[in-house]
C-alpha cells in the first residue's frame, strides 16, 4: 500500500516537475517571438520564464521538507536529493540564460547563429520534457518506461553537445561581425547556461536509470 506521504510527496514532486518544463517553454517561446520580431511579446515570456523557475524552485522547498520528515531511510532521502539538484540546475540554466537574453539585442545577433540558439534551446525543451517524464514514471513505479525516456535524454543531450561545439564554432569565426566584444561575451555566457541545462538533463536521466537498478527490487513508499 502507497503511504500517505508519499502521495503527497509525488504530487509535489510532480507539480514541481511541470513548473521546471514550463519555465523551459516560456524561454523557448521567447526565443520565437524574438525571431518573429515580436518584442514586447518575447520580453514577457522570459518574464514568465523567470516566474516559473521561482514557483518551481517554492515547490522544490517544500517537498524536500516534506522528504526530511519522511520516515524513510536516510540514503534513500540522498538518493532523491541527489536528483532534485540535478533537475534544480536544468531550472538554473534556463533562468539564467532568460536573465541573459533580456539584455541582448537579439536581432543584431547574425541570423546564422541565431539558427543555431533555436536550435540549441528546442533540444533542451524536449530533453527537459523527457527528463520530466522519466523521473514521473519512476515515481509511478513503471521502471520499463523510465529507463526507456531516460535513454531519449541522453540521445537529445548529445544531440546538443553537437549544436554546442557548432555555436562555438561559430562564434569563434564570427568574432569581427559580432560587436561590440561584449556582445560576443554575453553570447557565450548564453551558450554556456545552456549546455548547463542540457548536461543537467542527462545528469538527472542518469540518475533515474541509477535509482532504477538500486529500488526496482525493494521501492520506497
Amino acid at each position: 500500500m502507497v503511504s500517505v506521504w508519499y502521495e503527497d510527496f509525488k504530487n509535489l514532486f510532480n507539480k514541481y516537475l511541470e513548473l521546471v518544463v514550463d519555465c523551459i517553454s516560456e524561454f523557448r517561446d521567447a526565443i520565437n517571438d524574438f525571431e518573429k520580431m515580436a518584442l514586447s511579446d518575447a520580453r514577457r515570456r522570459l518574464s514568465k520564464s523567470m516566474e516559473k523557475e521561482k514557483a518551481a524552485d517554492e515547490y522544490r522547498r517544500r517537498m524536500m521538507s516534506l522528504l526530511e520528515a519522511a520516515e524513510i531511510p536516510p540514503t534513500y532521502k540522498e538518493d532523491v536529493s541527489h536528483l532534485v539538484k540535478r533537475l534544480e540546475l536544468i531550472a538554473d540554466g534556463v533562468k539564467e540564460a532568460a536573465s541573459t537574453l533580456t539584455i541582448i539585442p537579439y536581432l543584431e545577433i547574425p541570423s546564422s547563429l541565431r539558427k543555431n540558439y533555436v536550435r540549441m534551446v528546442d533540444k533542451i525543451h524536449e530533453a527537459a520534457k523527457r527528463a520530466s517524464e522519466a523521473v514521473k514514471a519512476l515515481l509511478d513505479l513503471n521502471y520499463d518506461k523510465a529507463f526507456k525516456l531516460s535513454d531519449e535524454v541522453e540521445r537529445l543531450e548529445e544531440e546538443a553537445d553537437v549544436i554546442t561545439v557548432e555555436t562555438k564554432t561559430m562564434l569563434v569565426d564570427l568574432s569581427d561581425k559580432v560587436k561590440p566584444v561584449g556582445l560576443l561575451i554575453v553570447l557565450f555566457d548564453l551558450l554556456n547556461y545552456l549546455e548547463l541545462a542540457a548536461n543537467a538533463c542527462e545528469d538527472a536521466a542518469d540518475v533515474v536509470r541509477a535509482l532504477i537498478v538500486e529500488y526496482k527490487s525493494h521501492p520506497f513508499k
